[in-house]
């Protein structure tokens, strides 16, 4: 009886400790992430109708018809400074545009604002291991090497002066943050970018590094990342077309999704380097609207927002210069096919031993937004736990894996046993496959993760036209709600789908699931396609196919069940939209969401020509006589200008029965042939050449 008691004593005192334990961290406050409601307002950055960008503008002298008086310039420098100093989310945005005017514009600011702004960078967190509770942030791709540039600059400008935050000289800080630009700048190199062909997450990449290319003293740094910035371009030159870029990427929203109109983040950018003469181009194609006409202006007019500026104001002033060939193959008219591999999967990092404390490797592996996979799930934990990252609210979870009796779990073992919903966070590696024509691109992400819970990851795209794309996907939660959310209705999967890509064709196969996983709240029984009917010019819908026609391009979709479309939905075009409403005679009107329910298996066939090849007659009567297989078990066997392609969910992709390979190396097309991990990059198109060895630090552009 005494043993008895002793036991019950000792489980009540245990179920006790560890509830108290649990509350404790429930009881974590988590710092504020974004202003509130009623401070939006304020933090626009609008004073008198006048914006950010036009603060440089006029400080710069490039804008006479915009006046600023003294009071009007310090009240935008210091919304822009509250921001900061508050760590709001994004911060490290801000702080792009306000150095470079201090630098740019000092001259015409009064010491009251040059002492606001340096104030600001003094006072500010750059990096995890600095004290401070905050919800910014740090980690992914694009953040890693915002932080890290603005904590350079700073600290080569303010060399001497002690950081109140950290306690560093400005010259502590410059180093530290050397240590993590340089490693961000190998690993672009040798792996591709985390965030891949992300025309939303681009834009965030190029205004850091414009600026380091403007201000850094460092010419062999500087060098360095002019080879980076090659090789960002040279990606979105062979994964776009006629100035549009909408491929497939590792994290993209709805508006990114829809066309270049919409949520092309790098317009601007792109209009400086080639946009003009992709303009021209474009204009003399006579089977063009003169609707579609007017919107490819208006695009080219589009004025860079306070991120692109940055990229734009170090092209303008001769400080970055594209490489000849970049233009020119982001310019030709040629058919080409090009395979990319781009970034690090989980068991990559684990395999190039990425995986650790050490600067280098906790930029790779939450470069790479990978936390909770078996094979970083333990160092993600400890790390957090080491830099007091508990009250961020985008990690707070993570507290509990701290418990006592959490830490009696295997969670390697258990990470690895189940296949949880956090885990579709990670980018992963991509094997990126595009067609393009002068007309059109068709990418597809090969074979990527198939089955997993997907985050932000977009999976196929065919980009159409200037506010015209056709992607799938199966909604994240119950098909019928979460329409902004990420994941969500239009953003990343419930499930990610086998999908391939032989030539101008795609076959994308997904699996309805019938069990939640962990993590997951609900699930959908739908797949569908983004399909406005309002933007086509010809439209022929049958029960379990679509034949359309825009602007000289003929798109063929095929399912394996009956399509049918949704009712127009204002609430659902909200994700597809986000924070742009477009002009009326460029809105989504009527039926664009194009439905397929029940059954196990859902499965699509896109084929797209064009009046190049044949007329839409032809081409529709070409599909209709192509040989045709749909398995219930899967599987989908298509035969196509004399050509058949397999493909089924477990994997398994030929042509003509030869197995094809779905792991590429870094590049593979006429321009460039190039191995993962290459110590040069060769870009030739037989006019001009681009040679890149970042180890020698040589970049050398030819005419041939």
């Amino acid at each position: 009886m005494i043993v008895f008691y002793i036991l019950l004593t000792v489980t009540v005192g245990l179920i006790l400790f560890f509830s108290v334990e649990f509350i404790i961290k429930l009881r974590i406050p988590t710092a504020k992430e974004l202003p509130d409601e009623s401070e939006k307002g304020y933090y626009s950055g609008i004073v008198n109708g006048k914006s950010f960008e036009d603060l440089y503008m006029f400080l710069s002298g490039q804008n006479d018809k915009i006046f600023f008086t003294e009071d009007e310039i310090f009240s935008c420098l210091k919304i822009q400074s509250d921001y900061i100093n508050n760590r709001y989310d994004c911060s490290d945005f801000k702080t792009q545009l306000l150095f470079r005017i201090y630098k740019d514009c000092s001259e015409n600011l009064n010491n009251e604002c040059r002492e606001l702004i340096k104030n600001t960078f003094l006072s500010f967190k750059y990096f995890m291991d600095e004290p401070g509770d905050d919800s910014m942030c740090y980690w992914s791709e694009n953040h890693l090497i915002l932080f890290a540039v603005s904590e350079y600059l700073a600290g080569q400008t303010w060399k001497e002066e002690m950081f109140s935050n950290s306690g560093l000289t400005g010259e502590q800080h410059r180093q530290k943050a050397q240590i993590r630009i340089e490693a961000w700048m190998e690993q672009r190199f040798l792996y591709g970018f985390s965030e891949y062909l992300s025309n939303n997450y681009l834009a965030e990449d190029i205004a850091p590094m414009a600026n380091f290319i403007s201000y850094c003293k460092d010419e062999a740094l500087v060098t360095k990342m002019k080879i980076i910035m090659d090789i960002l371009w040279f990606d979105v030159a062979l994964n776009s077309t006629a100035g549009r870029f909408v491929a497939v990427s590792s994290r993209m929203y709805g508006n990114n999704k829809a066309g270049n109109y919409l949520g092309n983040s790098i317009k601007a950018a792109i209009n400086v380097l080639w946009g003009k003469e992709a303009l021209q181009n474009e204009l003399i194609k006579p089977e063009l609207s003169e609707n579609e006409k007017l919107l490819i202006k208006e695009n080219l007019s589009e004025r860079p927002n306070y991120i692109v500026l940055c990229f734009t104001e170090t092209v303008s002033k001769g400080l970055y210069i594209l490489p000849d060939v970049i233009q020119s193959i982001a310019l030709t008219e040629e058919n080409f096919i090009s395979r990319m591999g781009c970034s690090l999967s989980p068991d990559d990092l684990e395999n190039e031993e990425l995986v650790g404390h050490e600067p280098h490797k906790i930029m790779a592996q939450f470069g790479a937004e990978t936390f909770t996979n078996h094979q970083v799930i333990n160092n993600t934990v400890s790390y957090l736990k080491k830099n007091k990252m508990f009250s961020n609210s985008f990690l707070s979870y993570f507290r509990f894996l701290t418990l006592s009796w959490v830490k009696l779990i295997d969670m390697r073992n258990f990470s690895q046993k189940y296949n949880i919903l956090t885990h579709g966070i990670a980018t992963g590696r991509g094997n990126v496959y595009t067609y393009r024509t002068p007309r059109y691109t068709l990418s597809t992400d090969i074979r990527k993760n198939v089955d997993m819970c997907g985050a932000q990851g977009h999976e196929w795209t065919a980009n159409l036209g200037e506010n015209l794309t056709l992607f799938t996907t199966h909604p994240a939660g119950d098909g019928k709600s979460r329409f902004t959310a990420s994941p969500g209705y239009w953003i990343g999967d419930g499930r990610r789908p086998m999908s391939i890509q032989h030539k101008s064709v795609n076959i994308t196969v997904y699996r309805i699931p019938n069990k939640k996983r962990l993590g997951e709240s609900s699930i959908s029984d739908i797949t569908h396609a983004y399909m406005p009917k309002c933007f086509y010019d010809e439209f022929i819908q049958e029960k379990d196919r679509i034949y359309a026609r825009k602007n000289g391009i003929f798109i063929a979709f095929i399912s394996n069940g009956e399509l049918f479309y949704k009712p127009h939905d204002s609430e659902s075009l909200k994700g597809i939209y986000k924070n742009k409403v477009p002009k009326e005679e460029f809105s989504v009107t009527g039926e664009f969401d194009l439905c397929r329910k029940d059954g196990k298996y859902h499965s699509y066939i896109t084929e797209i020509s064009d009046i190049d090849r044949e007329s839409f007659r032809e081409f529709i009567d070409r599909i209709n006589s192509n040989e045709l297989i749909f398995s219930n078990e899967g599987y989908v066997s298509y035969t196509t200008l004399s050509e058949t392609i397999f493909c089924s969910y477990n994997g398994e992709f030929r042509i003509n029965g030869e197995k094809q390979q779905c792991a590429y190396k870094r590049y593979e097309n006429k321009f460039c042939e190039a191995e993962r991990k290459a110590e040069e990059i060769y870009i030739s198109d037989n006019s001009h050449s681009l040679k890149l060895n970042y180890c020698k630090t040589e970049r050398e552009s030819k005419l041939l």
